[in-house]
This record gives C-alpha cells, structure tokens and sequence, in this order.
C-alpha cells in the first residue's frame, strides 16, 4: 500500500496536470525543453499566463528550470521522464509515484484544400 506522504506528493503532481493547457505544455515538453516565449507561442496563450501554468507544474515537482541568458528553459525532472520507448510513436513515459503516463505523438491533420469559391448570382 502506498504511504500518506508519497500518496498526497503524487496527488498534488496529478492535480498539477489534470488541466488541458498544462496537458498540452506537456506534449510540448515531451518532445524538448522550452523557454517561456517557445511554449506560449506553440500553445497559443500570452506568456503571463504561459509562466503560471509552469510554476504551478514546477511547484508540483514535476518541472525543473534552467537560466538560459535572459529565458528560462524548462524540462521534466530527469528521473520522472524517460524519452522514447514503447514503439515508434512513443515521445516518452512521465512516471508520477507508481503510475506512468505514455505520451505519444499526435498524427498530423492532413491539410485541407481551400474549397472553390461559388459564383454569384450566376
């Protein structure tokens, strides 16, 4: 049986992750560390924002940062991600207490041809 303690640290990192931004900064970070600036841009939200969404990840345990000049660069803690594995597609495992969450890559959307343009009043 899991302890108290172990038990309510693995809880606060699900919390931290039971979100669909944060969920998303993951996929991101799955692939590579991110400044700020990179992962607000790829998701699509204003780097205020961006930054909270880090820091509550980070305090969960799950984030480690690194000063990179003037950016902060952030990347899973080493030993709760391992890149690869579990086929081809598989980016990597975050292993949070005893569970493990794969992340895999999300097949691109093919491209959509841009529809003909209707005559009026033709």
């Amino acid at each position: 049986m899991i302890e108290y303690q172990q038990a309510r640290s693995v809880a606060t990192m699900l919390a931290a992750i039971g979100e669909p931004t944060r969920l998303r900064i993951l996929y991101r970070l799955a692939a590579a560390p991110h400044n700020v600036g990179q992962l607000a841009k790829a998701v699509g939200i204003p780097m205020v924002n961006m930054s909270h969404h880090l820091g509550v990840m980070r305090q969960a345990g799950l984030l480690e940062d690194e000063k990179d000049g003037r950016r902060v660069v952030y990347r899973f803690r080493p030993e709760l991600f391992t890149p690869g594995g579990n086929g081809p597609d598989a980016l990597g495992t975050l292993s949070i207490g005893t569970y493990r969450m794969v992340l895999h890559r999300v097949p691109e959307k093919p491209a959509r041809r841009p529809r003909a343009a209707k005559k009026v009043g033709a």
